[in-house]
């Protein structure tokens, strides 16, 4: 009987498991709206009212295009209505991307309004873009930030804050961040601000996520756990952050060294960029949680007087948006090495640096190792993102098959339970120890359950029913923690590697895992390789897409002006094309892009023809400086790249080029100009050399010619453009 009960305990063990990480995403959810705001607090209903108004029929509205002018408008109309004064700022701008070899310019309208404080002061600055790609109407990136921006506007205008409230919707953040660097350019304004809170999104649901501080991050951190209601954030995604390409405003104000917190959504990004950003799509509840926590934090702030007087780093994260912990980086990092001395010191106490720490070892490699393996077999089966409708089911499946092949090793090799606890928590300091030299947030991570369970080690020699209950607690401490941190994972590779979350879900499974007899978890086994087995059978056989979740799908018309050729191009990220759709295609690369597409010949067609125009070629030095007239030929954006050859130093307006690295992505350097005032914008590039350069053009319209009727309507259903609209580019090749 008590064999069978053990049993049993192993099949109740990896059940639970398998519901803990179907329903991890609970832990980040956010928290719904009332269904009537309280005076004073953020109204959902009416930022929402707000965001209908100011969008109209939901056309794209991108950077200096006649759509962006009519969103302006009512932008402009609604701050009036809620008794401020706008102010329109012009200017024509070219930034870089940090450590990239791409320009990008445009003429930017930024809207600023301020409400002053009751008293003079440093103003804290809340931003959003309202601009769209070409793609969509961009009701969560970012009508998201503007109606926020407008309900805690309206909020503080009838209860002013202690000191100045400045509102920029700025203009230009798709196509290059140009609004937020025209702003720190040439708008006074800029010099008079300390403090930011900058609102973004990468999908339409999820919580508010605070993902970015200033550096040091002490003095935002102090504030933040002060004031936030419902506060995810962690400093493990705040240093991930740094290290990935951040395309966000705040790129464009970090330099200044404010206090400032960044804030987006990231849940279903296979609307973001796409038709699909709604407003219907868009969650209130994700957007009441923004508003709500923004409200909050502005409060706060602009009753700072000094918001850096609190210098210094520190190590933090949420507990399930329920508690807020931080520690200053070298506390935590003095009491992870102090946690690492102690593992390994109760390690050598119940045996454990031997066989069961290798074991242990073993076991984590084998999870992360089949579910790595079993996730590549099935991309061979099914190419392209099959998960994008349902990504929970195989994302069960890759935790299926993780569990099952860390069970199979514990069955096969186990030890004793004592001694395999000892080892599986010196690995979990080991891993969190070696994870923090690479990205300190980390570290935060690796304290608290670790902390608990060698606190149950230590005293279960005498009390084996005091430290079983805590160990088990620990367990859970960490399940929570790092299921959270799953789940986040989870909605930002949308594109995979899905194999990517294995380690952290190794690390929170292997605690439980060990707590059970290895000798009687043939049951539990059992049921892993036939969940594991079904969910993964599902997964490749549910469709690939749903009207929540649509698949991507763009098509282009390309031509070549010199060679008298055309293409058609389907960008569909690996996925087949329909049995039925028409025309023969094969897998490749059309020049203005680097991503895979399914490529068919095309009639020649007139199409907008790219010119550019060499106005000025000066020495200066070994080198030279050229001016151009660029021209897209009644297109709507025009790219200029560069030969790999070209010496290029510089690039952009004309007396003040923005420095290129010498090397790095992309390979060909390029300036590239978006909306009605690129037609003869000129440009100055700076050469190191006098020899000739050669350069390619293109003209790119957010539209097909009307040869392209036929495949728009053979699109498949749920299906959608995303990051780039059905348009039509041609290229032209210039020498100066």
């Amino acid at each position: 009987m008590a064999e069978r009960r053990k049993g049993i305990r192993g099949l109740l063990l990896v059940a639970l498991l398998m519901l803990g990480f179907a329903l991890k995403g609970e832990l980040i959810a956010p928290p719904s709206p009332p269904a009537t705001a309280a005076s004073g607090e953020f109204d959902t209903g009416r930022a929402i009212a707000r965001l209908q108004r100011i969008l109209g029929d939901e056309r794209p509205h991108p950077v200096d295009s006649a759509a962006d002018d009519a969103v302006r408008s009512r932008l402009i109309a609604e701050l009036r209505a809620i008794g401020l004064q706008p102010q329109v700022h012009e200017a024509v701008d070219c930034s870089g991307f940090p450590k990239t070899r791409v320009v990008s310019c445009s003429r930017v309208r930024n809207v600023v309004a301020t409400i002053p404080g009751r008293t003079p002061g440093r103003h804290l600055l809340l931003d959003a873009h309202y601009d769209s790609t070409p793609t969509g109407p961009g009701a969560g990136d970012d009508g998201l930030g503007v109606a926020t921006l407008l309900e805690v506007g309206s909020i503080l205008k009838a209860a002013p804050p202690q000191r100045p409230v400045t509102l920029l919707f700025n203009e230009g953040e798709e196509f290059g961040l140009n609004g937020s660097a025209a702003f720190m350019r040439t708008d006074p304004l800029a010099r008079e601000v300390d403090s930011l809170i900058n609102i973004d999104a990468r999908g339409v649901t999820g919580p508010a996520l605070m993902f970015e501080t200033s550096e040091p991050n002490r003095a935002a951190l102090s504030i933040y756990a002060r004031a936030a209601r419902r506060p995810f954030a962690n400093s493990l995604s705040t240093d991930f952050s740094r290290l990935i390409p951040n395309s966000t405003d705040v790129v464009e104000f970090k330099p200044a060294h404010w206090t400032l917190l960044n804030f987006a959504i990231l849940g279903n990004e296979t609307r973001y960029h796409s038709p699909g950003d709604t407003i219907a799509a868009l969650d209130r509840a994700s957007l009441y949680h923004v508003g709500s926590e923004v409200m909050a934090l502005t409060r706060a702030m602009a009753a700072t007087a000094d918001p850096k007087a609190n210098s210094g780093h520190s190590v933090f994260t949420d507990i399930a948006g329920r508690a807020f912990i931080r520690l200053p980086l070298t506390v935590a990092g003095a009491l992870l090495s102090l946690l690492l001395i102690a593992g390994f010191v109760l390690g050598w106490r119940d045996k454990a640096l031997g066989k069961p720490l290798l074991l242990a070892v073993g076991m984590t490699i084998a999870g992360i190792g089949a579910s790595a393996f079993v996730t590549f077999l099935a991309t061979l089966v099914r190419a392209g993102d099959f998960w994008r409708a349902y990504p929970l089911v195989t994302y069960l499946a890759v935790y299926a098959v993780l569990v099952c092949g860390m069970t199979l090793v514990w069955a096969r090799w186990g030890v004793e339970r004592g001694r395999m606890r000892a080892s599986v928590w010196l690995l979990t300091l080991i891993v969190g120890a070696a994870l923090s030299l690479a990205l300190p947030g980390a570290t935060i991570f690796f304290m608290l359950a670790p902390a608990m369970a060698l606190t149950g080690i230590a005293i279960s020699h005498r009390s084996p029913r005091a430290g079983t209950a805590l160990l088990l607690l620990a367990a859970m401490v960490q399940f929570v923690m790092f299921a959270e941190t799953l789940a986040l994972i989870e909605m930002l590779l949308i594109d995979g590697p899905l194999w990517a979350v294995a380690a952290f879900a190794a690390l929170a499974a292997l605690p439980f895992i060990s707590e059970v007899e290895h000798a009687r978890l043939r049951p539990a086994l059992a049921l892993l390789a036939v969940a594991a087995l079904g969910l993964w059978t599902a997964a490749l056989l549910l469709p690939r897409s749903s009207a929540e979740r649509p698949a991507s799908f763009s098509i282009d018309y390309f031509r070549d002006a010199d060679h008298g050729t055309a293409s058609w191009g389907i960008a569909s990220k690996q996925a087949a094309l329909p049995a039925s759709y028409p025309g023969e295609w094969h897998k490749g690369v059309l020049p203005f892009n680097g991503r895979t597409r399914w490529i068919s010949e095309a009639p020649v067609v007139d199409t907008p023809v790219p010119t550019a125009k060499l106005i000025s070629n000066d020495a200066v030095g070994a080198g030279r400086r050229i001016r151009i007239a660029l021209s897209a030929g009644g297109g709507n954006a025009v790219t200029l790249r560069f030969a790999r050859t070209a010496k290029l130093l510089a690039v952009g307006l004309p007396a003040a080029p923005e420095r290129l690295p010498g090397e790095g992505e992309p390979a060909k350097a390029m300036l590239r100009c978006s909306g009605r005032s690129c037609e003869g914008f000129v440009i100055e590039a700076l050469l190191a050399d006098r020899a000739p350069i050669e350069a390619e053009l293109f003209s790119y319209r957010f539209t097909l010619p009307a040869e392209g009727a036929k495949l728009q309507a053979g699109r498949p259903a749920n299906a959608i453009p995303q990051y780039s609209p059905d348009e039509t580019v041609t290229v032209k090749r210039v020498s100066f």
